[in-house]
């Protein structure tokens, strides 16, 4: 039997990627484990409707307890490694780059998921640098400070321990991919045709899903439908995800959801004709499983996580070339052929494969 303190102060009241991280996995892990305990902290906005509520409540072993100190900054440096000594884990797990300090014997699991300090590839709005020099400073202290980190990927576990000149140690440092949630790619045509009631069935359609950020590659995106549209001008580009940089996206052949529940999104991506994901930087990239559980080719960049994860069955395009985009999407429309492989692929991303190894991970730390 394990004690378990899981960090979950970084899940907001919004879903992203690092709150379905967090709740996909410790639904899994208590479903797998319930010899261990879980106390779970949350942040003092979580609103009783919470996603993280639903799902995990029913679990006798998980307990939840707010804390009031914010998941980045000094009082997540000065106030939780105090925390953390009075609730006396087996193991502290902190699901995110920027772990507390202070913690004593406690051992400290971290998550990094991504660095969020490329000064080139901004994923948020910097413009003095300050959030920049942040996470370096926090991703540096983790890599040093923790019993071990789990990286979500492995180019980006090989990406951040070249960047800060450490030398990889499979006792302190390991890739654990994330799961992905096996019935995604289900929904039924009735709730297909509930949920597109206000999308144009006559046109088919390029998908693109993700926050409008500059890391997202939006521009170039847009840029290289427009051309592809030049000779394909029956195609519309739908665009789902909050528009941080308010640009306009009321264009002729574009639509734009800024957001959607989980079953229209579902809807979208079944009858999209190719998904469009060319991001300048992921940790690991979601949208490619998501896509590849309806089959559909999905056209990502040639490098890093977007690589790794498409496994060979996407189309690689440079994404700095909006000609290079562009083509593409060409090509897209003729790769139906691979629809199943896809599917299957999607399969070897579990959550339950995840938690099984993330336990391992914690008996180390916790006989360490």
């Amino acid at each position: 039997m394990l004690n378990i303190v899981f960090d979950a102060r970084v899940h907001l009241n919004y879903y992203s990627g690092i709150s379905r991280y967090i709740i996909c996995l410790l639904e899994a892990y208590a479903n797998q484990f319930p010899q261990d305990k879980i106390t779970v902290l949350l942040n003092p906005t979580i609103q009783p409707d919470n996603n993280i509520y639903k799902t995990l409540q029913v679990f006798s072993n998980i307990e939840f307890k707010t804390i009031d100190a914010g998941h980045m900054g000094p009082k997540n440096y000065t106030k939780m490694g105090e925390i953390v000594k009075n609730l006396a884990p087996d193991v502290y797990h902190y699901p995110h780059l920027d772990a507390p300090i202070f913690t004593g014997k406690i051992p400290v699991v971290a998550t990094i998921h991504d660095s969020n300090s490329n000064n080139k590839i901004k994923k948020f709005d910097d413009r003095f640098g300050l959030k920049s020099v942040y996470f370096k400073q926090a991703i540096k202290s983790t890599l040093k400070r923790s019993n071990h980190v789990v990286f979500v990927s492995d180019s980006i576990k090989t990406s951040i321990l070249n960047d800060f000149k450490v030398t990889d140690n499979p006792d302190k440092f390991s890739t654990i991919h994330n799961g992905f949630e096996p019935n995604f790619g289900q929904i039924s045509a009735d709730e297909i045709q509930r949920q597109l009631a206000d999308v144009d069935h006559s046109a088919p359609y390029i998908l693109f899903v993700g926050q409008i950020r500059e890391h997202k590659n939006i521009y170039r995106s847009i840029e290289a439908f427009k051309k592809f549209n030049q000779t394909h001008p029956a195609y519309k580009l739908i665009i789902v995800g909050h528009n941080y940089l308010n640009l306009n996206l009321i264009e002729e052949n574009i639509r734009h959801f800024d957001s959607v529940s989980n079953k229209k999104l579902k809807a979208l991506y079944s009858q999209c004709k190719a998904f469009l994901f060319p991001s300048l930087f992921e940790g690991f990239g979601f949208p490619i499983l998501e896509a590849f559980s309806f089959g559909k080719p999905v056209i990502t960049s040639n490098y890093g996580a977007t690589k790794e994860i498409s496994n060979d069955l996407a189309i690689l395009v440079d994404p700095l070339s909006v000609d290079a985009i562009a083509k593409g999407i060409e090509k897209a429309l003729l790769d139906e052929s691979r629809s199943a492989e896809r599917k299957a692929m999607v399969e070897k991303y579990s959550w339950e494969k995840n938690a099984a190894e993330l336990r391992q991970v914690y008996l180390k730390a916790a006989n360490r």
